[in-house]
């Protein structure tokens, strides 16, 4: 048989491919390559931008002169480690995809597995409680169903050999939509994504990926001074989302969490809601604000993932083997993956978004363990990055605080990393444009004093449209907006940072057996048994075993020679002639080895040296598990100085 002659195209043909060709290079290829790179472009021209500012430090007129960490100082290198990725065995086949908000049956994978008896129930919250699930009766699932009007929705069915499917989704669209507002003002998005227990040191270390592409593609405000105002993640991240502080001794907001719902609370995404932003509230699992307490009566934002996360991880169902893995993937995945959707589907109906996500499981008890979702943040940041999502979004990465419990937490390094947690943002190429001012006042804060009520603030400026005005009005005048200029000259009495917190202080060694360290020892397990005093009949009384660390503080000269600062405010004591100094100490102590950081203000009166702590001054540094769960509900401030005795377990 003769071989197939090859046909030769015509002059005709050649020319319609070559005219083809012409067009395709000239108009559409700069459009196309226009639009995928518009983000990189803006990303490259902000880290130019931003190169100036590679060897900058604090000024030597700044009140507040932080510690300078350096991510692998040598003292720390042997607390460090670098675990693998997280890898969740495939359990089912993906019967079952989502785009946007409606959900799809690949009949193919359908038909190669067998599957039957597919059946979906959507879920919503139950008013009332942030622990109730309502679910619709189980319907046949007939190829496509929308979720809009529900919070998720759950599938269950059978394939191969009577091998069971079950599933699970987020709604990402509100129960209630909002029209756009068409009145003209500047709306951009809002993204944060929080991560629990981190320190910029620490990400440093173990999200080298995510850090890399933060800082060298998308590009953005790497803020070196940002410290926690105060101990765990409730009252830091109550301070970034309401503005208000929360501590042992007093409140600045009504009802007490562990007794009421706290919806009357000013959070932030209220204003957000009001102002025409569809809202999310997406903890990868819920805690911040419904741990040991009652959590929030309605649902609090317009899309709210308490209810997927609540069946997701109180249903075992839904487990596997691997730690962390939920199906088919992580925990984590299931969240970011449902964020992405949100963003797209509100990009979609045109309407500006604020997001807030919280992610802790891996970080909180490990300060390595993060590194094993290090690939998984980087690949969902490029991609929402790359699918030009974020184009018109303020994006805010941050954590609450460092690790409290690691054992790094012992050196001074980790003590440090404790205090200052990570913050990085980057607003969109379009606020600059219309407020050149905050791009400069922004690179200006790198190196200044900030902390969570700032963060606050600048969320404030972006919902009230007052990004180029400098309010007066901010809440106790405590808090700056990091669109203006933070003030060289601020303490931490200007911020309202207990000085147990504060990062600002000079430190000098102090022998342990010096007679001052002992004292103030003393002085502490002493305050601790007082404290423990109206539940002796639950915890052990506490005994010191050894001064693990001592020393000296005292202000910089120029906190000291600032007028608004006041040592004597520390304690709360305004008779108080002089104050020497403060000394911070490192203790162990028994039962269960409980490992103590305090800060005692050590006074001189009419020839006598007084030694004075409270509750407030006193952080525990190692974890403590169970032991404290018979004072959880009614005594949740003496968790951290509690060893529950047998007879009260």
């Amino acid at each position: 048989m003769k071989a197939a002659r090859k046909r030769r195209l015509r002059p005709k043909e050649i020319l319609g491919i070559f005219s083809f060709s012409l067009f395709f290079y000239f108009f559409i290829w700069p459009v196309f390559k226009y639009k995928q790179n518009v983000e990189l472009e803006y990303g490259q021209r902000l880290i130019t931008y931003l190169n100036s500012t590679r060897n900058y430090t604090y000024s030597k007129t700044q009140a507040c002169r932080f510690p300078i960490i350096d991510p692998f100082d040598p003292t720390i290198l042997s607390y460090v480690r670098h675990p693998a990725e997280l890898k969740c065995q495939r359990v089912q086949p993906s019967f079952v995809t989502v785009r946007l908000n409606r959900l799809y049956l690949d009949e193919g994978l359908a038909r190669q597995h067998n599957l039957r008896d597919l059946k979906y129930a959507l879920f919503r919250r139950q008013n009332g409680s942030d622990y109730n699930v309502i679910y619709d009766p189980y319907r046949e699932f007939k190829g496509s169903i929308s979720m809009n009007g529900a919070n998720g929705c759950v599938f269950r069915g059978s394939y191969g050999e009577n091998k069971a499917y079950i599933d699970i989704f987020a709604s990402v669209n509100p129960i209630f939509p909002k029209a756009p507002k068409n009145d003209g003002k500047y709306r951009p998005n809002v993204m944060i994504i929080g991560i629990d227990s981190v320190s910029r040191s620490n990400v440093i270390r173990n999200l080298p990926k995510t850090y890399g592409y933060l800082t060298s593609k998308i590009g953005g405000f790497d803020f070196r001074g940002y410290a926690k105002i105060d101990d765990n993640t409730s009252p830091n991240m109550i301070a970034l989302t309401t503005g208000r502080r929360v501590t042992v001794k007093a409140s600045e907001l009504p009802l007490d969490p562990q007794k009421e719902f706290v919806d009357s609370w000013p959070f932030i995404w209220k204003n957000f809601s009001q102002n025409g932003y569809n809202t999310l509230l997406a903890e990868e699992q819920p805690g911040v604000w419904s741990y040991k307490a009652m959590g929030f009566k309605y649902q609090p934002t317009d899309v709210y993932f308490r209810p997927f996360g609540h069946i997701l991880n109180d249903n075992p169902i839904y487990r596997t083997m691997s730690p962390f893995c939920y199906l088919n993937m992580p925990e984590t995945e299931h969240v970011l993956a449902s964020i992405e959707r949100f963003i797209e589907a509100q990009t979609s109906q045109s309407i500006p978004y604020f997001l807030f996500s919280f992610l802790w499981k891996l970080s909180h008890d490990d300060i390595n363990m993060i590194e094993r979702l290090d690939n998984l943040l980087y690949t969902w940041l490029q991609r929402i990055h790359m699918k030009e999502l974020l184009r018109e979004t303020v994006i805010i990465f941050m954590s609450d605080h460092g690790n409290r419990f690691d054992d790094i937490r012992s050196t001074l390094i980790g003590r440090y990393e404790e205090r200052m947690p990570f913050l990085f943002a980057r607003p969109p190429e379009s606020l600059f444009k219309r407020y050149p001012e905050a791009k400069e006042n922004l690179k200006n804060n790198l190196w200044r004093f900030t902390n969570q009520y700032d963060v606050y603030e600048t969320l404030v400026d972006i919902v009230t449209h007052k990004i180029d005005v400098k309010r007066t009005d901010t809440f106790k005048n405590r808090g700056h907006s990091l669109f203006h200029e933070i003030p060289e000259d601020r303490t931490c009495k200007d911020a309202d940072i207990d000085e147990h917190f504060c990062v600002c202080q000079e430190e000098t060694p102090l022998d342990v057996a010096d007679k001052m360290a002992k004292a103030a020892a003393e002085e502490v397990i002493h305050e601790i048994n007082m404290e423990l005093t109206p539940v002796n009949k639950l915890c052990q009384p506490v005994k010191l075993e050894k001064i693990v660390d001592a020393r000296l503080l005292k202000a910089n000269d120029k906190v000291k020679n600032n007028n608004r600062w006041h040592w004597n405010k520390f304690i709360g004591d305004t008779n108080i002639k002089s104050v020497i100094s403060f000394i911070r100490l490192t203790l162990k102590a028994q039962p269960n080895n409980a490992m103590f950081e305090a800060s005692v203000q050590v006074t001189q009166s009419d020839g006598q040296t007084k030694f004075s702590v409270n509750l407030d001054q006193i952080s525990r540094i190692n974890s403590y598990g169970q032991a404290a769960k018979c004072v959880s509900d009614g005594f949740r401030k003496l968790e951290k100085i509690c060893t529950c005795s047998e007879s009260s377990i």
